[in-house]
């Protein structure tokens, strides 16, 4: 595997690179703040006409090893970024994404530029990336938060590996059992991370460095290992480093000489990086080693495919992420026969809770008796695709045909009397029962006419099911 670092202008190496060779973009472009982002390196030592007081009292003065920075600002920002973005989307494969990290003050406009680009539709996400470090105004609220844009070339066909991505501890462990809250639950697209400390062992010395935390996030859940993940702006190379830990290949470019000298030094000791424009060797500390963890070829393969599973495993499930967190996920796992059985208890239980007067019957096809009139209940939980599936409605010896579907976060309910729903459902197979066994759905935001007058709502079900007569 060979990664490869630029030194230059971004724009013409892009347009010297084929189309769809990446398979995902991160950038974090220059915010254009108007300002110089700068950092500057100091130490301490003890001196008795110091300009500072330390512990016990002791004087120290302040020395100024050096200042880094670049100037972050542009005449014509948007102008600056739509051909490279352009550019972005020539590259990216067909299943790629970008990640564009920008702050408050562009992000809007930078949305605009990049909806042109890609399209309305191919916007996913925008991730809010919030901290709470540094100096706070107190003349307007404090902005600690920066703004990344998730787009998919295909927002039909694109990675999102939702399994491999870091999971966060429940706020409310207690509420969803021990096994939930061991796993912890998927990050929301309000990220909780703190920014790379002036202590930190991340610390690389250059300015507006990004942490591992959040790239590796990122590239975990939009990439696969062995693929090959691009950065144009790559400042301190933290795009770089997460991918050598991940087993992607890397594509890095940058015109600042001081970031490709923080590559030089952050790298130091990797065999398979080609540096195009740029020596590293005299930052390079011969004596110092780049620790990663090495893989037999066998385990890295291995690896590949439990990852490939995972990003995979969404599409051969007939559930996905869309019951995470919700109170009924564990439900969705049962068995067909244990989903039916559970669905009419629970019909059962909340009928007898309302105050109907419920009854059991050993009549053909009746599963519940409601103020004498017998029932049939059929339940279904929300499909991906957004309605329920109401199945195996049969003629038979019931009057009524309650059809209770749960989705994540809420429930529906409609109350059928049998010639009408035989008359409206669709014939569903012969079999033993011939063609009397019939199925419908329905979109519960949604619902079609003829079921306007059966409920919708528990409410609605059960002002019908307590008008129904004594018998």
């Amino acid at each position: 595997m060979t990664n490869t670092i630029y030194f230059g202008d971004n724009l013409p190496i892009l347009q010297s690179l084929p189309d769809e060779s990446v398979d995902l973009i991160y950038i974090d472009p220059p915010f254009n703040t108007g300002k110089t982002q700068a950092r500057t390196q100091i130490r301490t030592q003890r001196s008795e006409n110091g300009d500072r007081t330390g512990f016990g009292g002791q004087r120290y003065e302040t020395l100024k090893l050096g200042t880094r920075g670049y100037l972050d600002i542009f005449d014509d920002y948007l102008s600056f970024l739509e051909p490279r973005l352009e550019e972005a989307r020539r590259l990216l494969k067909a299943h790629g994404s970008l990640y564009f990290h920008i702050d408050y003050r562009e992000v809007h406009y930078c949305k605009i530029l990049l909806d042109g680009i890609f399209g309305r539709d191919s916007f996913l996400n925008e991730i809010i990336w919030a901290y709470d470090y540094g100096g706070k105004s107190k003349t307007r609220w404090p902005a600690k938060h920066d703004n990344i844009l998730f787009y998919a070339k295909d927002p039909g066909n694109y990675i999102f590996n939702s399994e491999a991505i870091d999971r966060e501890p429940y706020m409310a462990p207690g509420l969803v059992g021990p096994e939930k809250a061991k796993r912890g639950k998927l990050p929301t697209d309000t990220w909780w991370h703190t920014i790379v400390g002036t202590n930190s062992k991340e610390r690389t010395g250059y300015p507006t460095q990004k942490p591992l935390g959040v790239i590796n996030r990122i590239i975990q859940a939009s990439s696969l290992p062995g693929q090959v993940v691009m950065d144009f702006f790559a400042g301190s190379g933290t795009v770089g480093e997460s991918c050598i830990n991940l087993d992607r290949e890397f594509i890095l470019v940058d015109n600042n000489r001081e970031s490709l000298e923080a590559m030089a030094r952050r790298f130091t000791g990797v065999k398979n990086i080609e540096w195009v424009n740029f020596d590293p060797k005299q930052y390079q500390d011969k004596n110092k080693e780049f620790r990663v963890k090495s893989k037999e070829n066998q385990q890295a393969d291995f690896d590949y495919l439990v990852s490939l599973s995972k990003y995979l495993r969404s599409e051969y499930e007939e559930e996905s992420g869309l019951w995470e967190e919700s109170p009924f996920d564990w439900m969705v796992e049962l068995s067909p026969p244990r989903k039916g059985a559970l669905g009419k208890r629970i019909l059962t239980t909340w009928c007898k809770v309302k105050g109907l007067f419920v009854d059991t019957s050993s009549e053909n096809g009746v599963d519940i008796i409601i103020n004498g009139h017998p029932c049939a209940i059929k339940f279904s939980f929300l499909w991906s695709e957004g309605f329920y599936k109401f199945q195996q409605i049969r003629d038979q010896e019931y009057e009524y045909v309650i059809c209770l579907g749960l989705s994540p976060n809420s429930a529906h309910c409609w109350v059928l009397q049998k010639d009408h729903v035989m008359q409206n459902s669709t014939s569903q197979h012969g079999g033993s029962h011939g063609s009397d066994t019939n199925w419908f759905s329905v979109d519960p935001n949604n619902p079609e006419e003829w079921l306007s007058s059966c409920g919708g709502t528990l409410e609605a079900a059960y002002k019908i099911l307590s008008s129904l007569e004594h018998k």
